[in-house]
C-alpha cells in the first residue's frame, strides 16, 4: 500500500505541475490605445438683425430773416406849383425783397436692436490626430516562476506530502515524512529526476 501511495503521490505532483503550467502559459493580448482629443470646428449662425433708428426730442430751428436793401426813388408831379394845397414829390420804393434762413438743431439719433439669436454650427476637425495603438501581451508566469521544484528541498517536499495525502484512499497506509524524504532522495541518487510543487 505504500507503493501505491508513492505513485499516487508522483502522478499527482505530475499532472498539477502540467495542468497549472498549462494554464498560466496562454497569456492574453489586447490593443492599448491612447485619446487624443480635438475641438470641433464651430461657426455662429445668427438670425438677420432687426434693428430701428431712435432720435431724441429736438428743439426748436434757430431762424433769422435777410432783406435786400429797398430801391427808392422820389417822384414828383409834372404840373407843381408852390402854393399850398398843390401836388407835393414823393418818396416810391420798390416791394422788399426778403428771405428767412433757419439753422435745424444737430438731431441725436442712435440705432436700437433686439438682442442678437445666434447658434453654433459645427463640424468634424481635417486635421485630428488619429490614435496610436499598440499590442500588448501579459507576461507568461510559466517563463518566470518555476513550478517544478527540488524535491529533496524539506519545504517542496512537505508541500509534494500534503497534496498527496489528500488524495490518498482511506485504508490506505501512509508512510511517514521521513520514508518519504528517503525515497526522494534514494531516487536521485538513481539518477531519476523528481518534481516536486514550490514551497508557497
Amino acid at each position: 500500500m505504500k507503493s501505491f501511495y508513492f505513485l499516487a503521490l508522483f502522478a499527482a505532483l505530475a499532472l498539477a505541475t502540467n495542468s497549472t503550467a498549462g494554464a498560466e502559459c496562454h497569456p492574453e493580448c489586447k490593443w492599448q490605445c491612447d485619446d487624443p482629443t480635438c475641438p470641433a470646428v464651430c461657426h455662429p449662425v445668427c438670425e438677420r438683425p432687426k434693428c430701428e433708428i431712435s432720435c431724441e426730442e429736438t428743439p426748436c430751428a434757430k431762424c433769422t430773416i435777410h432783406c435786400e436793401r429797398p430801391i427808392c426813388s422820389v417822384r414828383c408831379p409834372k404840373d407843381m406849383c408852390e402854393m399850398e394845397g398843390c401836388p407835393k414829390c414823393e418818396t416810391v420804393c420798390s416791394p422788399a425783397k426778403c428771405h428767412t434762413k433757419c439753422v435745424a438743431p444737430e438731431p441725436k439719433c442712435n440705432p436700437v436692436c433686439e438682442e442678437t439669436k445666434c447658434d453654433w454650427k459645427c463640424k468634424k476637425p481635417t486635421t485630428c490626430p488619429k490614435p496610436k495603438c499598440e499590442l500588448q501581451c501579459e507576461k507568461p508566469e510559466c517563463a518566470t516562476t518555476p513550478k517544478c521544484c527540488e524535491c529533496t528541498a524539506a519545504g517542496n517536499a512537505a508541500a509534494a506530502f500534503a497534496k498527496a495525502g489528500s488524495s490518498a484512499p482511506e485504508d490506505s497506509v501512509i508512510p511517514s515524512f521521513l520514508e518519504v524524504m528517503d525515497t526522494l532522495r534514494h531516487s536521485r541518487q538513481q539518477g531519476e529526476k523528481m518534481c516536486c510543487p514550490c514551497k508557497a
